[in-house]
């Protein structure tokens, strides 16, 4: 059986309870500025998700826009036109009345309104995954 030398015993050395402390405190302000940060990245990527949404609202509008051309050999001039018999006529892709609830998934909670102003499109997102958002952006009617 072996003993260690009380010499090598005196050499040893553990953390004192200044420097835990100090550690502590370093990562406590890490962990506080780190946290508002990361909250902000949410917010931030929950307002570009709805803008994708309003994106591909926008991208609808337009393709409507192209098959009412096709189907009536004429320009529409309102957005009640594009949604509606002549136009895309399918609620599934856009409210057949030009204003209403888009159909984006469980992801999104996205309106149309092509009836305030009958040449423009306002496109809203309240919600994304859940998360309250407000996003509002227009869609113009092409001249």
């Amino acid at each position: 059986m072996t003993h260690k030398n009380p010499a090598v015993l005196a050499n040893e050395k553990g953390f004192t309870l200044v420097e835990i402390i100090a550690v502590l405190v370093i990562l406590g302000i890490l962990a506080a500025v780190a946290v508002p940060k990361f909250m902000d990245l949410q917010a931030d990527a929950r307002a570009k998700a709805a803008q994708s949404a309003i994106s591909e609202v926008k991208s609808r509008l337009s393709m409507g826009y192209g098959q009412y051309l096709l189907k009536n050999s004429e320009k529409p001039t309102t957005i009640v036109l594009i949604c509606g018999e002549k136009g895309v006529n399918d609620d599934t892709i856009l409210p057949k009345t030009g204003k209403g609830s888009v159909p984006m998934g469980a992801d999104f909670t996205v309106t149309l309104d092509g009836t305030t102003k009958a040449s423009i499109g306002t496109i809203t997102v309240t919600k994304v995954q859940g998360k309250d958002v407000t996003v509002t952006d227009d869609w113009d009617l092409p001249i």
